[in-house]
């Protein structure tokens, strides 16, 4: 029983000076800190990502009439043969690069392959050529804000001029006639980082 006196002595006099080495170092570890120095009123703040589209060059905005591709011939030429001329403006505060999708969905009562009718997009005034996008693709790239334009790079401030065609490969159609419509190009900036 001595023992097991002796014992429980030892644990509460190593449980005081365990306290007090706690205390003690809390107590230095407070006096070796200085005061909290604080930045008040931080904001923080994206770059605005702002396009408009045009047909002018001149007024542009968030939405313009579309246009009529019509006389287009499966396997033919893209049309119409001089393109419609749109222009993009980037009014935001960063670079963007450029994206395009389908934001409604087309009429198609004559049953086109939506996969074989393509949009030409043509930059004017840059080195990049021509690319194609089949309508299919930009109904399916909306979920992910569009396909990539490639090579686009839009300063901010400043405008790029596009031609716009219509192609159809000759099996997109299997009738005498066909028309697809309501059909809605949207164009998407996303904000580049430099």
């Amino acid at each position: 029983m001595k023992k097991f006196k002796t014992f429980k002595t030892t644990r509460r006099t190593l449980g005081i000076v365990a306290a007090i080495l706690i205390l003690v170092g809390g107590v230095t570890f407070a006096f070796l800190q200085s005061q909290p120095n604080v930045l008040t009123g931080n904001t923080i703040e994206t770059a605005v990502a702002s396009l408009g589209t045009g047909t002018d060059g001149v007024t542009f905005g968030n939405s313009h009439s579309g246009f009529g591709f019509s006389g287009l011939i499966p396997g033919g030429p893209a049309q119409p043969a001089t393109g419609n001329t749109i222009y993009l403006k980037n009014f935001g505060t960063t670079p963007l690069s450029l994206k395009l999708f389908v934001s409604s969905v087309p009429t198609n009562p004559d049953n086109v392959d939506l996969s074989k009718v393509y949009v030409l997009l043509t930059p004017q005034g840059s080195s990049s050529s021509s690319q194609s996008f089949s309508l299919q693709s930009l109904l399916t790239g909306a979920a992910n804000g569009g396909v990539s334009i490639s090579g686009s790079s839009l300063a901010n401030n400043s405008v790029q001029q596009y031609i716009l065609q219509i192609s159809m490969d000759s099996d997109a159609v299997h009738s005498t006639v066909a028309a697809i419509g309501n059909i809605d190009l949207a164009f998407n900036g996303v904000a580049q980082a430099d």
